[in-house]
């Protein structure tokens, strides 16, 4: 990732990873209807695939199509706002 980020990015990322990890952190974000759109299916993609890792019954063409789906909706993101999806 060539994205430079300041410690406003740097933070907003961890409490990301941590949501992601189903974690709470009191996150709140502003923005258009479609950034928080984009964001929330990228956040829910995200999430839904490590839930999937985490199966003992997950078999590799199910975790395959959820990481299909997460980079979809990574792509999504990145095109709307130009900065690579972390998770």
């Amino acid at each position: 990732m060539d994205a430079k980020l300041n410690i406003v990015g740097k933070l907003f990322l961890s409490a990301l990873a941590a949501w992601s990890a189903g974690k709470k952190t009191g996150l709140k974000i502003k923005g258009t209807k479609q950034e928080i759109e984009v964001l929330t299916s990228a956040l829910d993609a995200s999430n839904e695939f490590q839930k999937e890792l985490r199966k003992t019954d997950a078999t590799v063409e199910s975790v395959i199509e959820k990481l299909a789906v997460k980079h979809a909706k990574g792509k999504e993101f990145e095109e709307l706002t130009g900065i690579p999806w972390p998770l």
